[in-house]
């Protein structure tokens, strides 16, 4: 009866979440009300236990990296970075492609993979309009980097912090685990777009620019400017890494030095204080606050300690075929629920197999099918529906709403999965074929 009531519920709210009737944080925030109420008045939820959901160990990593992220977006650096991969591709469409991939897929490392899509999608956008180019395979290609490039290292998304949270892994095991799997997965996204043949110039030129995209475009022969404060943000950001790689030494959680490093860019390194502190997205953060609740009651109620057995019985206790069955359910499951909130579900599912098998890879497992899944379509991550509110609010600036040039700028669910739907597809081939090696450590 309780594991039904609160299935259904979860079912409701992504559901009017993935149709846009709800404001996702809305939804999970009645999602999590409810849960708490209906747990308490069936007496299997109790306030304790609410409390125990809740991983404030990732809420206060994601707060640090999105504080340090903003703050340091104001120096200009990142922006810097993209016009210098500009200045290298020397107006050759396929390169411009690759290097504005090349340089999300690095920044997405260690700076949220979604203030990565914000600072270079207006960059590129504007250079594909001044240059000809059509702007949808570069905004794909780049949004996919993003989520391959977050999914390399402990702090480069979501679904990577809430796994670091739950576990004992730390910093370096993410970079040597899953650098190698995501760096492939460029390589097999650049394939898909070139075997594509899809032509990358406009067949019609647009109208002038405007005077606010001609002075975007001059920035791109301007040098990367390394004044102190900028100087100063790489410092702390390198500092950060290096107490990342120790923290299981200096017995200091991530989520100490990503808080405290915040902190200190914001106090050394951002010009406009006040605009970072009121930019910085607390709704993401109290959107997982609330999901850890509706999760929360979910396990309480025993449903997904009978998932997980259910999956250690189809894969007769074999380690790998849970491993490829965890990967797969929850790639697809991140097509309609998003990464986050997939990876919150299945979050317990997987620590259930570790207590059956002492193998940690099923966590790497976990990485890679979120990826693939966020990868996949554009409600798989956020980003994707960033850069497609993004594009369509530029080409109703540029006075194409209701022409025929409009359908260059429209990413919507079907054109995003030309691509997506490919590459999720050979990223779990080969993610299965990588996770091989793990059967002989």
């Amino acid at each position: 009866m309780q594991t039904l009531v609160l299935v259904i519920l979860f079912c409701a709210v992504f559901y009017l979440i993935f149709k846009d009737k709800v404001d996702r944080f809305l939804g999970v925030l009645y999602g999590a009300s409810a849960t708490i109420l209906f747990g308490s008045w069936y007496d299997f939820f109790n306030a304790s236990q609410v409390y125990q959901s809740i991983s404030f160990e990732t809420l206060f990593l994601m707060f640090g990296m999105m504080l340090y992220s903003d703050a340091m977006a104001q120096t200009g650096f990142f922006k810097g970075c993209a016009f210098s991969m500009a200045r290298l591709a020397k107006n050759d469409p396929w390169l411009i492609l690759v290097l504005f991939s090349c340089v999300t897929f690095l920044l997405s490392m260690f700076i949220n993979n979604l203030t990565t899509i914000v600072i270079i999608l207006p960059i590129t956008i504007v250079m594909c309009a001044g240059l000809g180019m059509r702007p949808i395979p570069v905004v794909v290609s780049e949004v996919i980097a993003s989520n391959l490039g977050g999914a390399s290292s402990m702090v480069g998304d979501f679904p990577n912090m809430l796994i670091a949270s739950s576990t004992s892994l730390v910093f370096m095991d993410f970079i040597t685990n899953l650098f190698p799997a995501c760096l492939m997965g460029m390589g097999i996204l650049f394939a898909i777009i070139y075997l594509r043949k899809e032509p990358l110039m406009l067949e019609k030129p647009l109208p002038n620019l405007g005077e606010g995209d001609k002075k975007e475009l001059l920035g791109i022969n301007d040098p990367i400017k390394l004044d102190r404060k900028t100087n100063s943000g790489i410092f702390i950001f390198f500092l950060m890494v290096g107490l990342f790689i120790y923290s299981e030494d200096i017995e200091v959680r991530p989520s100490v030095v990503a808080v405290l490093g915040g902190l200190l860019t914001l106090a050394v390194v951002a010009t406009r204080k006040q605009e970072v502190l009121r930019n910085l997205n607390y709704k993401d953060i109290a959107f997982f606050f609330f999901l850890f609740i509706m999760v929360g009651g979910i396990q309480a109620s025993g449903l997904l300690n009978h998932v997980s057995y259910m999956i250690w019985m189809v894969s007769d206790g074999h380690n790998y075929a849970q491993a490829i069955l965890t990967m797969i359910a929850s790639g697809v499951l991140t097509i309609f629920l998003n990464a986050g909130p997939a990876t919150s579900l299945f979050i317990p599912i997987a620590g259930d197999f570790t207590h059956y098998a002492d193998h940690g890879y099923i966590w790497w497992a976990l990485s890679l099918g979120v990826c693939a899944g966020s990868s996949a379509a554009i409600t798989g991550a956020t980003s994707g529906t960033i850069a497609s509110n993004y594009l369509s609010e530029y080409a109703k600036k540029m006075g194409l709403e209701g022409k025929e040039e409009f359908k260059d700028y429209n990413l919507d669910f079907h054109e995003f999965m030309k691509v997506g739907l490919p590459f999720m597809g050979f990223f779990l081939l080969f993610s299965a074929i990588y996770l091989i090696r793990y059967l002989y450590v």
